[in-house]
């Protein structure tokens, strides 16, 4: 855990390939890549979400320097996080709650050797 200023993140402050980000949106897992990763309802975004809730160029996650980082593209519902409307960029902490528009999710972080958790509903 690193102090900064007040607060402690509860993240990694360098990259790490043994550590696995990813967001958990109902049943599915979808693994983030290194540099940005597109959320929306357009087909071709990372993390395709087919809501009408969604834009189509929703929001983004980077990951670099082992920070996750998400950014809301000027969409139509927001973006949140931990139920805080997003403005501009923010940091992703492990087990953070996002909402893009009315789809729920969480951002995981976890060793890269753990299987995956999943649920079947």
């Amino acid at each position: 855990m690193v102090l900064w200023g007040r607060c402690h993140l509860p993240f990694v402050l360098s990259y790490d390939p043994a550590m696995v980000m990813s967001l958990r949106i109902g049943h599915r897992r979808y693994v983030l890549a290194y540099g940005i990763n597109t959320i929306g309802r357009d087909p071709a975004s990372t993390v395709y979400l087919n809501d009408s809730s969604v834009s189509r160029a929703h929001a983004r996650i980077t990951i670099k320097d082992g920070e996750a980082h998400v950014q809301d593209l000027t969409s139509k519902n927001g973006t949140s996080v931990q139920n805080e409307p997003l403005n501009g960029r923010r940091v992703l902490a492990d087990g953070d709650e996002i909402e893009f528009g009315n789809v729920k999710g969480w951002f995981i972080v976890e060793a890269a050797d753990d299987p995956p958790t999943t649920t079947h509903l």
